[in-house]
């Protein structure tokens, strides 16, 4: 070898060498200049991997609500976005993708490493000013699903991190159908099948080269070559597209000629959302309420002070706006109970029921006098209507978002079942009377001693204020609670919350919730109509189990349910007039003060509905009761939703027994010819007491038994047979009441006066014999007039 050769090759080497450390120092001080973004960028990457499942690269479509039938009731949101199969597209799709985007695709492992090289070196020579981005199909998809469309250094190394481990986990046949949904096409359209829909009317599927060419050409850059706004420059990105499938043999030369010289034909088809209605809105609420308590969220009931109520308020608020926000978005698919012919029957129902109401408010174009309607059905627990207003196009839904007063038609859930908890039952006696700045009874008529069936046929104001007295307020309220009633505030425990004197009030959804849970055996199931909710249009994320609570014994919930069949079928009942023939009825009036608001609160063994009635802004209205406009609507709709249905009672359960009463509705050994059901519960337990009532007569003590009410009705029987003691006692505090009462003047102070009256009453009402208590009745009246004092027996 000459020594010309042998300086070459030495100068060859230390060229390479030299060439080789310039190299080395380059991605060693690139290295280090770029560390911690390199580091960080592994450590974004490897947090995305974890996070990758099937529904990844699948985008939120719209929120769409269905019926029972899977039908489908509403679509939330202007998006079109479906996923699709790659066979589910046109192949010219894929074959003008890998032409313009990526030419070896299929032989590359994620990245283009010549390409990315090139990328780097015009970054460095361009003084970290990006030019191209080199980026495979799989980086796109990386960078479109999992990145963010940054341009920065730390977003590339990561988009190359992420390709990779595409590459080994997917099909390139995969790859390329997470690209194809996921490129965006502008004016709103992500996914193939959008665009295809938005700007050809047709399927992805049908598309042809130049369509498909087109759309491919869009995604590159969709505001540059959106062909509505730049026709000319769509086209010439579509021929370049064409192009590029021609070189690479994806086509042949007359499909290009052709394909090129078709004109640009749009035949745009934009989305139309579906209005909101009442079934979307409710449907909406439910879900949004069942996805917060799955994640965790604590709902509250009960609260210790106003404080507290608002802390709680505030966070409930913010929560629920977000989850809102979340399910509007898209991609949820909602499957309810909701029946669209009893929607139809219902709506109607309410809206002739109203049509004598024609006054508009002028500040919202909307009827002044309002109502709403809930229904559920009774062998599934699942709201099958709701209706929130006069028409179907009022966003306000007043069936779950309106909270007014109740009236009467609370009586059965805060008063009397509860009391039937505690031993009450429903031939218990109470002293209907006129009571010192308390409730007053319709007309100011009072009936003196009355059962507690009886008090609610007439809606007796005065005997359930009395009775949620005697078991104390928050006892009733604690009922409430347990049955979700969203609007109790601290203030409401206090009797007058017996008659409806609320805070704030109650729902028709609540309203129906509760008297479901009659229905039920005094098992309630929070009121819903979602069954299931599904995401990205395959994952089940909720699934009602409609788990249910014992509220009420079936025994209690069965009594009060005998009690409200006879306000309707019996002939003094306040619903006397909303019989349906061929079904036994049960249900409960309910009107406010200078009727506000009237309800009407009913159900058969099939159904469960409530209506209310009144103005958005609580104002009279003349001729507003329960059994009038509510109860007319409610009749109308439920003969309508029984047609063909056979009758059907109550199912009464196995812990009800019948045993005599006495003159007070107590049970009695003796054969009274009067009887009355009870919890065989509270019989047993009565039977105890009698039992320590006779060992303590036989060891021969006679003084008087204060046992504990109301588990008394035996003992107070034989203390009055066998001492007579008590009896007398009772006359004795009867005489001195009355003589008190006497003694006072018509001067004397009011509080004084209505004082006497009450204590007067009380103590006659305890008398044994009938003619000595119609005795005492007589003076007390005629005391009562002499004295001027307001109410009657």
């Amino acid at each position: 070898m000459s020594d010309r050769v042998k300086r070459i090759i030495k100068l060859f080497l230390a060229a390479l060498l030299s060439i080789l450390v310039l190299l080395v120092c380059i991605l060693g001080g690139g290295y280090l200049m770029y560390k911690s973004t390199i580091n960080s960028a592994k450590e974004e990457a490897l947090a995305k991997e974890n996070s990758i499942n099937d529904t990844t690269f699948k985008r939120a479509g719209n929120t769409i609500v269905l019926d029972k039938d899977d039908e489908q009731i509403a679509k939330l949101g202007l998006s079109t976005y479906k996923y699709l199969d790659l066979s589910q597209v046109s192949n010219y799709i894929s074959q003008g993708y890998i032409a313009v985007e990526d030419k070896n695709f299929f032989s590359e492992g994620g990245i283009d490493y010549k390409e990315t090289i090139k990328a780097a070196v015009l970054y460095i020579k361009n003084r970290g000013k990006v030019t191209v981005g080199g980026s495979t199909i799989t980086q796109q998809v990386a960078k479109n699903v999992l990145l963010t469309q940054d341009r920065t250094v730390s977003r590339k190394f990561t988009e190359i991190l992420l390709a990779l481990d595409l590459a080994k986990r997917y099909t390139k046949t995969q790859i390329l159908e997470f690209y194809v949904n996921n490129c965006y096409y502008g004016e709103g359209c992500y996914g193939v099948e959008s665009a295809a829909q938005y700007f050809f009317s047709k399927p992805a599927a049908k598309l042809s080269l130049a369509e498909a060419a087109t759309l491919c050409g869009i995604s590159n850059n969709p505001s540059l070559f959106n062909p509505v706004a730049n026709p000319e420059k769509a086209a010439q990105r579509r021929n370049i597209v064409l192009a590029a499938m021609l070189e690479q043999h994806k086509i042949t030369q007359a499909q290009y000629d052709e394909a090129k010289n078709t004109p640009l034909k749009l035949t745009i088809q934009k989305p139309v959302a579906t209005p909101e209605n009442y079934l979307t809105s409710y449907a909406i609420d439910c879900t949004v309420r069942a996805l917060m308590e799955q994640d965790g969220f604590k709902f509250q009931y009960a609260f210790k002070s106003e404080e507290e109520r608002k802390a709680y308020e505030d966070n409930y608020k913010e929560t629920y706006f977000q989850y809102d926000k979340r399910v509007r978005s898209g991609g949820y698919t909602i499957h309810t109970s909701l029946d669209v012919a009893k929607q139809a029957l219902l709506q109607s129902a309410l809206d002739n029921g109203l049509s004598d109401f024609g006054d508009i408010d002028p500040s919202n174009n909307k009827y002044c006098m309002q109502g709403a309607a809930v229904s559920i059905d009774n062998r599934t627990g699942y709201v099958v209507a709701i209706v929130g207003g006069r028409g179907d196009n009022d966003v306000y839904n007043r069936a779950f978002l309106s909270f007014r007063q109740p009236g009467s038609s609370i009586k059965p859930l805060l008063d009397y079942a509860p009391a039937f908890e505690l031993g009450y039952h429903p031939m218990s006696q109470i002293n209907d009377q006129y009571i010192p700045n308390g409730p007053r009874n319709e007309e100011n008529q009072y009936y003196g001693p009355v059962s507690l069936r009886f008090a609610t046929e007439m809606s007796l104001n005065t005997v359930a204020y009395q009775v949620l007295s005697k078991i104390k307020p928050q006892t009733g309220l604690t009922y409430l609670e347990e049955m979700k009633y969203a609007g109790i505030h601290p203030e409401d425990n206090n009797p007058i919350a017996s008659i409806g004197g609320f805070t704030e009030g109650v729902s028709p959804v609540e309203q129906a919730g509760g008297y479901y849970t009659l229905a039920n055996g005094g098992n309630y199931i929070q009121p819903s109509c979602v069954t299931s909710v599904d995401f990205l249009g395959e994952k089940t994320i909720y699934m009602n189990n409609r788990q249910g609570k014992q509220v009420y014994s079936p025994e209690s919930a069965y009594m009060m349910t005998d009690i409200l069949k006879g306000v309707i079928s019996s002939d003094y009942g306040t619903g006397h007039n909303l019989k349906i023939d061929g079904q036994i009825i049960a249900g409960k009036t309910g009107t406010t003060e200078n009727s506000k608001d009237g309800w009407f609160c009913g159900y058969s063994a099939y159904y469960t509905t409530v209506v209310w009635c009144g103005y958005d802004m609580p104002t009279e209205v003349g001729n507003l009761f329960g059994s009038s406009y509510p109860g007319h609507i409610w009749q109308d709709y439920m003969e309508k939703v029984h047609e063909g249905l056979p009758e059907s009672d109550f199912p009464q359960p196995a812990g009800i027994v019948f045993a005599n009463i006495d003159w007070q509705g107590n049970p009695t050994y003796f054969d009274t010819g009067n009887q009355d059901m009870f919890a065989k519960a509270y019989l047993d337990k009565a039977a105890y007491i009698d039992q320590e009532v006779d060992d303590y007569l036989a060891s021969g003590n006679s003084a008087s038994l204060t046992p504990n009410p109301p588990y008394t009705a035996g003992s107070f029987e034989k203390q009055v047979l066998q001492s007579g003691a008590k009896e007398t006692k009772a006359e004795q505090d009867a005489e001195a009441a009355i003589e008190v009462l006497e003694s006072l003047s018509a001067k004397s102070p009011s509080e004084t006066l209505d004082s006497a009256f009450l204590d007067a009453q009380n103590k006659a009402s305890e008398v044994f014999d009938e003619d000595k208590r119609s005795s005492y009745l007589k003076r007390i009246t005629t005391a009562q007039k002499a004295l001027g004092i307001s109410g009657s027996f």
